[in-house]
Order: C-alpha cells, then structure tokens, then sequence
C-alpha cells in the first residue's frame, strides 16, 4: 500500500513540470529551444531602384500641377486675328477659373494647335496617347443648330 502511495506520489510529481510553466512562462527543453526564444522579429524593408524609370508609388498625373482637365474646359470667347495671332479664353467648369490662351500654348495637357472665328483646335495627350479635339463657341453651336 506504501508503495502504491509512493508510485502516485512520483507520478505526480514527475507529471508537474514545474512553477515556471504554472505561471505561463515555457521552459526550454534543449538548446534549440534557447536560439529559438533569444530571436527578435525584424522588420523587413524595401526599396526601388528607380534607374532612370518613373516612381510606381506617385500618381501617373499630377492633379493640380498639371493645371485643369480638358474635359473641364469650356470655351468661353475668342479674339481672332489672322495676322497678330489669336486669343482665347477658357473656363474651367469645376472651379470657375479662367485661361487665356495663345496658339502653341499648352493647358492642362492640350496644346492650342489653331484657331477659327468660331472654334479652336487642340492637341490633347494623355498618357502618350494624343488626339486632336475641337471647342467651339456655345453661341455658335445655337445659331447652326448644333
């Protein structure tokens, strides 16, 4: 009977690993666990090499910099002359800001390329691309019908 009492008592006592574990800390059984529990995360880092190409983390256009969106602009008037050159005056929807603009000028990405009594001709690039677009004065869409 002693010796059944005793045999539980070992049992007990080998099954218990000790106070440290009790309280929630882990006791390392061999080296490997030692290297393991002396590491520290760090933190991986990256970087770019730009080498002469654009920054892929910065917008492709750069909003306000670039001044207003073609889409924006409205036609508000032109001063024709075919000898001194002519002006026009743009107005930009969104702000209500107004351009004025000779020929060969370039405004938010479209170059004025000429300039008609009742339309001007611009050169709009986006992303490369370039297409040729027109404005034409909104009183003259009216008296042709348009």
């Amino acid at each position: 009977m002693i010796a059944r009492g005793l045999t539980a008592v070992a049992l007990l006592f080998l099954s218990v690993p000790g106070l440290k574990a009790q309280e929630g800390e882990r006791v390392p059984d061999s080296d490997a666990d030692q290297v393991q529990a002396t590491r520290t995360l760090e933190r991986e880092t990256f970087s770019y090499s730009a080498g002469g190409r654009r920054d892929p983390f910065r917008p492709l256009e750069a909003g306000d910099e670039l001044g207003p969106r073609f889409e924006d602009l409205e036609l508000s008037g032109i001063i024709y002359s075919p000898t001194a050159g002519s002006v026009i005056v743009l107005v930009d929807r969104s702000t209500q800001r107004r351009y004025r603009v000779w020929e060969g000028d370039i405004v938010g990405g479209a170059q004025l390329l000429d300039v008609t009594p009742n339309e001007a001709v611009f050169a709009v690039t986006v992303f490369g691309v370039s297409r040729q677009e027109t404005l034409r004065l909104k009183n003259m869409d009216k008296e042709q019908g348009g």
